[in-house]
C-alpha cells in the first residue's frame, strides 16, 4: 500500500463542518471514499437535551462510541447504562443499541465504526 502525501491524510478543522440531525448535528470526518482509502467510520456527534436516535443494529461492523462531554444514557440490548465525560462502549456487531440524552445540556462524543461503508439499520424497539 502507498503512503498517501501528508496532506491527504489529514483532515483540518474536525467537527467544523457539523450537519443537523434529527437528534443535533453530526459530522463524518472519515467516512467511505473520504479520505480516500479509509477503511473505518468517524463521526463528531453532538445530542440535544431530550434527544435520542432509533434503536437499531449496525450488521456489517461494531461501534466505539467516546464521550467527549456530557452524559447520556446508552442501551446495549435490554440493559442500559449512564455514560459520562470520559466513558467509552463498544458495541459489538449486530447488537441493538441506542442513545438518549437526559442530560441538562447538549453530549458531545465521538464515535468509529469497524468499516468504511457502516450500516444502519433500525430494530422497531
Amino acid at each position: 500500500m502507498a503512503i498517501p502525501a501528508i496532506d491527504e491524510a489529514v483532515t483540518r478543522d474536525a467537527g467544523a463542518r457539523a450537519e443537523p440531525a434529527p437528534f443535533g448535528s453530526i459530522e463524518w470526518v472519515v467516512r467511505e471514499g473520504d479520505p480516500n482509502g479509509a477503511e473505518q467510520s468517524v463521526a463528531l456527534a453532538v445530542f440535544d437535551p431530550g434527544s435520542s436516535n432509533a434503536e437499531h443494529i449496525h450488521p456489517n461492523c461494531e461501534e466505539i462510541v467516546f464521550v467527549l462531554d456530557g452524559e447520556m444514557e446508552h442501551t446495549l440490548g435490554v440493559e442500559s447504562t449512564i455514560l459520562r465525560r470520559g466513558d467509552l462502549i463498544l458495541v459489538p456487531r449486530d447488537a441493538a443499541h441506542r442513545i438518549i440524552n437526559h442530560g441538562p445540556g447538549p453530549c458531545r462524543m465521538l464515535i468509529v465504526f469497524s468499516s468504511p461503508d457502516r450500516q444502519f439499520v433500525p430494530t422497531g424497539g
